[in-house]
């Protein structure tokens, strides 16, 4: 059984401000069976995540008009988004901003560039954990 068959279906919200890296995300998602919801524009982030209800959340640091931290607390803050696993996948990779990251919340930090399959195995870690833990 492949990994994706078990998460077919299972729905992820980006939130990145770059176009070609949305379409990367979008391609290599749904090649294993994702969903990916919300918003082009991480403006649009937080009417998405309350509309669609996302199973995992991939977030980056680096946006021109809003910083993923700033994103990341006001989910973790939130009952309806708090339990909502979070990956980061950002160009920073200071180890400040991994363990700053780790303790607002997120599951994972990851850093552009990525592997494609290393990207997906920690999805599916980050999920299947999740769904043991719910």
């Amino acid at each position: 059984m492949s990994r994706g068959s078990v998460m077919t279906g299972k729905k992820v919200l980006v939130i990145d401000d770059e176009p070609a890296m949305h379409h990367l995300l979008k391609v290599i998602l749904e090649g294993d069976g994702f969903e990916l919801v919300g918003p082009e524009e991480h403006g649009e982030a937080g009417n998405s995540i309350k509309g669609k209800q996302p199973d995992l959340i991939i977030l980056d640091i680096m946006m021109p008009e809003v910083d993923g931290f700033e994103i990341l607390e006001g989910l973790k803050r939130d009952e309806d988004t708090k339990r909502i696993p979070v990956i980061i996948l950002s160009v920073r990779n200071m180890e400040e901003d991994i363990n700053k990251a780790i303790s607002m919340g997120a599951d994972l930090y990851l850093t552009k560039p990525f592997d494609p399959s290393g990207l997906l195995g920690a999805i599916h870690s980050v999920l299947s954990n999740s769904d043991s833990v719910n």
